[in-house]
Parts: structure tokens; C-alpha cells; sequence
């Protein structure tokens, strides 16, 4: 019930918001200039980035982009939560900041690639990264690229990449901000930028530092009656510090220098059956420490990146430590003349991991390369194609294709439409951890997919109101997937033979702006049905089944409403039905309502915003993964102040 109520709350005040914006629609003069820049600004996906930005080279498939504006209104959040307000993609939680893992398009997490301004983010030794790890507070933008991507962005992009992206402002003299966040369960978050720039030098300095008890209650579905309980060693507590430095340096184009340091002591949440056995509770401890070189520029026809950067990762759970070092080079070039483009590039990686559980002296070196061709034909027809071969001193990679190609539909009346597709394949080698975790599993194979999508983005604009849709359809294919199975009293990663993935996702956005009034509601779904084709044996009962931990349905919606500084704004967040390790054994879907309201003033000449949230309104009891207590209603309290 409480599930339906959400939906007539949420109705109720679509209803509202758009009450006063209909009441004035006919007094509108339609604004011609607006809809001429349509084709340019419509469609984020299709938008003209910067010399090294490779997705301008995949025209056929749908990229998310979120401007700074969007990034900031969720500053003390993780990448996690952004991700799970504004997205349907799956996320996988252990608890309220604890391990948050990304599912797209069904794919496991180890299947996507975290990528920070070149640097990937994901442990070497797991092959995969911790989203509720990774502060939102410390970027700029980002980019969502759904799909299979390998050929553009490297091994390991089968479901999908996110880019985190974090650049020079050249704004002129002293400009920062100072970040606060309160609320339940004794969370806090403080945060603190302070950026200079002058005409060939640019300095940005950021640090932060998070905790909270999470001391929520929960009802224990594993004892009679239900009861409710205090959720016990669930603490988490972080800080981190990132230096950027930014120097033009003539015709050579700007060199950036970046130093990032995060630090994270938290306690394991146990699962509901051990809350009130402290001798199984533990915690565990994690630093990682990036840094990055990087100098990039352009002329008339020709662009240029060149990057390095160093990672050092480390775990502590009770007296083991995991941790590796992480070297990565690569340069990239592009030619531009006319409507046609051509963009190559090198790379190399080695890989040190210190861990006791492998096997003495282990290493990896990996090197490869890309090559990239974009034609843009009369604003009509866009297409590219390319590939990329990575070589890796543990196992043999495919080479990994890709082709795009998008067809812009004539229309009038400030409408827009592009019909687009894309081929291409993908792999991924096995993790430190997949080759060398109690054992030398030299026997598994590479990952490896090939994908195939087709959709269509619709765009309209009509003096103060906008509109745009898409739709995807995708099918995809992949072999040899890794998975940890039971082998007598141990586990031993086998590979799947073949995996079947496809599905439809689908999003939307409607706004109107004028007379300082700004309504917007958004919305997007996934539905995802994936599964295994061909297993290890021929009996096995999870053949044809839905993997573990995959919704096939999800959806997000929210609206918000702008007027004199003010915003408030509600969503809804629905995660479907899904099945444990135990095919037979299925979670129930829940909706998670939150809501919110904001101000945007001026204090001094400089902006601050103050906002207050609520989250899980309705106090729903659900659980993400089996055995995992998640929060019930809570709120937090934000203040930014701007300079």
C-alpha cells in the first residue's frame, strides 16, 4: 500500500507544479531563437565536448552527460548516491555506505569502467570499484556511457563506463567553496575548495571528511515476530584531499598535474541474523592515492593528449593487507579536416600487486592501441568506426570493434529526432584477484561480448516549454563470463559459457521556464533480462534464469519546481523483484520516496544554498541485498556557500 501511496503523492504534486505554468501557456510568444538552437543543444550525447573526449567518436549510442550544476547539488553524496537518484541503472548495497556496486545493463561491476580524466578508479586486485567510495564532492561533471565501449575506452567496458571529469575553470582571481551537510544517524560531512587562477596558472585545492554511527533501526526478518532492532558496528569515517595544478603552456596546449589521497575506516554491517553477536563484528581499512600528469592541446586540424599517472591501493581486513601499485601511460593524437576525423592512440599499464594469498611474484604488463575514424555528414549523417587490440602478459584479448552511426530525421516545429545504432565488441581480462586468489587459475579465459543496440532521441522546443525522449533496445552476448563457484569446501572462479543480456531502456524530460517559475520532471526506466544460455553443466537449474541480483525492472522519477530562489522537489525510486544466489529464493520490490526543499540566495555578492532533505519518507522496510538492513525514514540538512 504504502508503494501506490507514494505513486498518488507523487501525481498529486506533478498536478501542483504544473498548475500555474498551464494557467499562462497561451499568454506565451513562441521564441524562434531557442528552437533554431535546438539540433545544436538538445540531445546531450550529441554535444561537441573537447579535443580528448572520445565519445564524440560514438554517435550511436545514448551518453548521459551531467552538468556542474546537477553534480553540485548533491556535493556531500557518493557516486553511489548520485547515481541511484538520477539514473536506472542497478546498484548493488550492502548497507547505507557501505560496498555499493554498479550493474548496468545486467552486466556484474567488475563489467564497467570507472574512469577519472583518463585514470582508472577500479582496484587492480578486485577489477572492480566500491561506487559508495568515490566522493562526488571532488568532480565537476560527469558522463554516463551505456553499452559496451572497449574499442574507445580500454578492456573491462562491457555493461558500460562512467566518466568523472574535473578541469581548469580560468575564471580569474580567488573563487571556492565551503560545504556542510548534518543529519540522522550522526552523519556529517564538511568540505572545503579554495581555487586560484590566473592568466597561465590555475591552482584548485579540495579536502573533505564524512562519517556517520548509521545506527539505524530495522525490522530483523530473521527472528519471530519480526522485531525491531538498533543496527550495530555499521560506522563509517573518511577524508580525502585532491590538488590540481594547471599551466598553459604555449603552443604545446595545458599540462595538469593532479593528486588525489582517500582514506576510509569503516566498520563491516553485519547481516540481520549477527546484529547482536559483537564477536563476529569487524571493520576494515582503505587508502588509495592517485596521481596524474597529463598535457593536452590543439590547433586548427590537429589535437593531442598525452597522460601517466601512478595508483597505489591498499586494504586492511584484521592482519591481511591487499594492496598495488598501478603505472599507466598512454598519448593520443586526432586529425580534423572538414566533416572527417581520424583519432589513434598508444597506451601501456603495469600492474605490482603485494598480496600473501597469491602466488610469489606476481606482476602484469599490459600495452594496445586504437584507431578511431568519425565522418559528420551535412549535420544529416553521423558515423565512425574503429577498433582497439590490448596485449596483456596474462592472457590473449580479442581485438574489440566499433561501429556507430546516427541519422538526424528532418523535422519542423522546433522538433528534433535521430534514429541510432551501434556494434561493438567488447572484453575484459580476469582480475588479480579472479587469476591468483588462493590458488593459479591460469585455466580461465578472457570475457568477452558483442553487442548490438538501436534507439531514437526526440527533441522539441516551443517558446517556454521543452521536451525530450529516447529509447534503446539492446541485445548482447557474452562469453566466458567469470563467476566465483562452490568447489567442495572452497570457492574457484569458473568461466560461464555463454550469458545473454538484452533489454529496453527509456528515458524522458519535460521543462518550463518563465516569468521565474522553472517546473522539470524526469523520468527513466530499465527493464533488464539477463541470463545464463549455456552453463558449466547441462543440469544446472539456474540455466535460462534470471542472474541473482538483477531487477528486470526499475524505474526513477522526479519532479521539481523553481521559483525566487526557492526549489523543492520529490522522486521515486523503484527497484523490481530479483532473485538471490538462491534462484528460487526472490526479494520483494519496494519504491523509496524522498522529497526536498532548497534556497539560492546571495550573501555578500557571493551565492550560498541551504536545503533540507527527506529520504524514505514513507519509512519503507526493504532490503537491497538478502540480510541487509537498510535505512528507514531520515533527513539531512545542507548548506553551501559559494565564493
Amino acid at each position: 500500500m504504502k508503494n501506490y501511496f507514494s505513486l498518488f503523492v507523487f501525481i498529486c504534486v506533478v498536478a501542483v507544479h504544473l498548475f500555474v505554468p498551464v494557467s499562462s501557456l497561451f499568454a506565451q510568444q513562441r521564441d524562434t531563437a531557442k528552437a533554431n538552437r535546438l539540433d545544436s543543444v538538445m540531445v546531450t550525447a550529441f554535444k561537441k565536448q573537447g579535443p580528448a573526449d572520445l565519445k564524440r567518436f560514438s554517435p550511436g549510442t545514448n551518453i548521459i552527460s551531467y552538468s556542474e550544476e546537477a553534480v553540485k547539488k548533491m556535493q556531500s553524496a557518493t557516486l553511489a548516491d548520485f547515481i541511484k537518484a538520477n539514473n536506472a541503472a542497478y546498484i548493488k548495497e550492502y548497507g547505507r555506505g557501505m560496498n555499493a556496486f554498479l550493474s548496468i545493463r545486467g552486466t556484474s561491476s567488475s563489467h564497467t569502467t570507472i574512469d577519472w580524466n583518463g585514470q582508472n578508479m577500479s582496484l587492480p586486485t578486485m577489477g572492480q570499484a566500491d561506487l559508495s567510495h568515490i566522493p562526488l564532492y571532488f568532480f565537476d561533471e560527469m558522463d554516463i556511457h551505456i553499452g559496451g565501449g572497449s574499442a574507445l575506452y580500454g578492456d573491462g567496458s562491457i555493461g558500460g563506463t562512467v566518466k568523472l571529469k574535473t578541469g581548469a575553470k580560468w575564471r580569474g582571481g580567488h573563487s571556492g567553496n565551503i560545504a556542510l551537510s548534518a543529519g540522522s544517524y550522526g552523519s556529517l560531512f564538511t568540505g572545503a575548495t579554495y581555487r586560484y587562477s590566473g592568466k597561465i596558472f590555475e591552482s584548485r585545492s579540495s579536502v573533505l571528511f564524512n562519517k556517520s554511527r548509521n545506527n539505524y533501526t530495522f525490522e530483523n526478518n530473521t527472528k519471530p515476530g519480526r522485531p525491531v532492532e538498533r543496527l550495530n558496528n555499521a560506522a563509517i569515517s573518511n577524508w580525502g584531499v585532491i590538488q590540481e595544478f594547471y599551466v598553459k603552456a604555449g603552443l604545446l596546449g595545458t599540462f595538469n598535474t593532479s593528486v588525489m589521497y582517500l582514506d576510509f575506516d569503516r566498520e563491516i554491517q553485519p547481516s540481520v541474523s549477527l546484529n547482536d553477536r559483537p564477536e563476529t563484528h569487524n571493520s576494515i581499512y582503505d587508502n588509495n592515492l592517485k596521481i596524474s600528469a597529463l598535457l593536452e592541446g590543439s590547433t586548427a586540424n590537429l589535437s593531442w593528449r598525452v597522460a601517466s599517472s601512478f595508483a597505489n591501493d591498499l586494504e586492511r581486513y584484521k592482519e591481511d593487507t591487499i594492496s598495488a601499485n598501478r603505472v599507466m601511460a598512454s598519448a593520443d593524437l586526432e586529425y580534423k579536416i572538414s566533416v572527417f576525423a581520424l583519432r589513434g592512440g598508444l597506451s601501456g599499464e603495469y600492474i605490482k600487486p603485494f598480496v600473501k594469498s597469491y602466488i610469489a611474484d606476481r606482476e602484469e604488463s599490459r600495452a594496445g592501441g586504437y584507431l578511431m575514424a568519425k565522418l559528420d555528414g551535412a549535420g544529416l549523417l553521423s558515423a565512425s568506426v574503429g577498433a582497439r587490440y590490448i596485449y596483456s602478459s596474462s592472457g590473449t584479448l580479442p581485438i574489440m570493434p566499433i561501429v556507430n552511426a546516427r541519422l538526424r530525421i528532418p523535422a519542423g516545429g522546433g522538433h528534433s529526432i535521430y534514429i541510432r545504432g551501434s556494434w561493438s565488441g567488447s572484453a575484459k581480462i580476469p582480475s588479480l584477484n579472479d587469476r591468483y586468489w588462493g590458488g593459479n587459475h591460469i585455466y580461465l579465459k578472457s570475457e568477452k561480448s558483442r553487442s548490438l543496440e538501436t534507439g531514437i532521441n526526440w527533441g522539441w522546443y516551443e517558446g517556454v516549454w521543452s521536451a525530450s525522449a529516447f529509447v534503446t533496445a539492446y541485445r548482447s552476448v557474452v562469453n566466458d563470463w567469470i563467476r566465483w563457484l562452490p568447489a567442495g569446501e572452497v570457492w574457484r572462479p569458473r568461466n560461464i559459457p555463454e550469458v545473454l543480456s538484452r533489454g529496453v531502456e527509456a528515458g524522458g524530460e519535460a521543462n518550463y521556464s518563465a516569468n521565474q517559475i522553472v517546473v522539470s520532471l524526469k523520468g527513466s526506466y530499465a527493464f533488464t533480462d539477463i541470463r545464463t544460455v549455456t552453463p558449466l553443466w547441462a543440469e544446472d537449474p539456474a540455466k535460462g534464469e534470471q542472474l541473482a541480483y538483477q531487477p528486470k525492472n526499475s524505474w526513477r522519477a522526479t519532479a521539481s519546481s523553481e521559483y525566487s530562489g526557492f526549489t523543492l522537489h520529490i522522486s521515486l525510486n523503484y527497484t523490481g523483484k530479483r532473485s538471490t544466489l538462491d534462484i528460487y529464493d526472490i526479494l520483494p520490490s519496494y519504491t523509496l520516496t524522498d522529497g526536498g526543499i532548497s534556497y539560492k540566495g546571495k550573501l555578500k555578492n557571493n551565492e550560498y544554498v541551504a536545503g533540507l532533505v527527506f529520504k524514505n519518507i514513507f519509512n519503507v522496510s526493504y532490503q537491497n541485498v538478502k540480510f541487509y538492513a537498510m535505512p528507514g525514514f531520515n533527513w539531512l540538512i545542507n548548506f553551501q556557500y559559494r565564493f
